[in-house]
């Protein structure tokens, strides 16, 4: 890598992701009387914390316990209920994304590029394969096969059970991105990949072939900053529609099988969506939380209350659709009209270290105070 160019990734890395103690600091919350009780069900401690950005570790839910890795290479399973520790697996590795999980297998990735396979049954790990990059996102795991993305743009398909790679696909990136990677999706037997020149795409999952590839991303202006068009968010698949945003792009809903568009929207954003029913959530580039209708973009309500707090990627929690600042406080939003209905610091005042995920009673956090979070109401 030219000198350049490594200067130039390292400069957006403290440009665009910064960290919390370069940042302005957050203004106080306006007073708010609580329309629910939401509070903390329980906390638990674990080895290691969870990666340098906000979102680039996952929590895996399952049955009756949550799955997930430490930056320190350290695999976990709690118990939903109580947040008990029902399986710890140590690793030598260093992990640098959350987790896929396919029965008892736990896989992911790491900067020295490997993605890893390990039972937490037997304690083992089964295999690594070493890739292209570093891996910034989580695989998408089906019928036998993995799906990852690295950070120099290459799309790896491989066989889950051994690490073979069965095809590969390069994508051309700018000189220029925010650091991170769209996690791939497997659906209708296509493998689905937001790249970081705005571009998303389409692969047949058995042979690799490009089924269809549309532009998320608008990058315009004269200078590299301004024409950054990263797809880093989520993609959300629901009724056989993908769902994807970009950065200084829009955001877009087209078909599964086509790649046609099927409306598209205005908005840029640096993290995902979230999908219920008719209803879908996001949150712009200021933090302004939009809904939308999903069958055809229409605006149901926006609330600008939480604006220039960095939100994370929403969540929909019971009744409400939940959103977290870089200051460490959930805010519930009313599902109907938009408005703040709750609001509650998750655990001490620092920043979100996961999504969040939630079951039909707990919502879970992991944050970089290495804990687990567990909020209910």
């Amino acid at each position: 890598m030219r000198k350049s160019t490594i200067f130039i990734t390292l400069l957006a890395a403290l440009v665009l992701q910064g960290c919390s103690n370069s940042r302005p600091a957050l203004a106080d919350l306006p007073p708010l009387k609580n329309k629910v009780d939401l509070g903390t069900d329980w906390r638990s401690g674990v080895d290691g914390n969870f990666g340098e950005s906000s979102e680039r570790f996952n929590l895996v839910l399952d049955d009756a316990s949550l799955f997930f890795v430490t930056d320190k290479g350290t695999l976990y399973e709690l118990g939903q209920n109580r947040g008990k520790e029902k399986r710890i697996f140590p690793t030598e590795y260093k992990a640098s994304s959350g987790v896929t999980r396919h029965e008892d297998v736990l896989y992911f990735g790491t900067y020295d590029a490997q993605l890893v396979a390990a039972s937490l049954a037997t304690k083992t790990v089964l295999w690594e394969k070493t890739l292209s990059s570093e891996v910034l996102s989580e695989a998408a795991y089906a019928a036998g096969k993995l799906a990852i993305q690295t950070a120099d743009g290459w799309i790896s398909v491989l066989d889950a059970s051994t690490g073979e790679t069965q095809w590969r696909a390069k994508e051309d990136l700018p000189s220029l991105t925010v650091r991170g990677t769209s996690a791939p999706v497997i659906e209708n037997g296509k493998v689905i990949v937001g790249f970081a020149n705005g571009k998303l795409k389409a692969y047949e999952l058995q042979t690799g072939s490009l089924a269809w590839s549309y532009d998320v991303g608008k990058p315009e202006g004269r200078y590299e900053i301004e024409r950054l068009s990263d797809i880093n968010g989520r993609l959300v698949v629901d009724n056989g529609v993908v769902y994807a945003v970009a950065y200084n792009g829009t955001l877009v809903a087209l078909s599964i099988e086509s790649g046609r568009p099927l409306w598209q929207r205005n908005i840029s954003s640096s993290v995902g969506v979230a999908v219920k029913g008719e209803l879908l959530v996001a949150v712009d580039m200021k933090s302004n939380v939009i809904a939308l209708n999903a069958k055809n973009g229409t605006e149901v309500w926006k609330n600008s209350d939480l604006e220039e707090r960095d939100l994370i990627t929403p969540e929909f929690f019971r009744d409400y659709v939940a959103v977290m600042d870089r200051g460490g406080y959930v805010h519930l939003l009313d599902l109907v009209t938009g408005e703040v209905a709750a609001q509650r610091l998750a655990d001490g005042k620092v920043p979100p270290g996961s999504r969040m995920v939630s079951n039909d009673k707990k919502m879970f956090i992991l944050t970089p105070n290495s804990n687990v979070t567990a909020l209910s109401y």
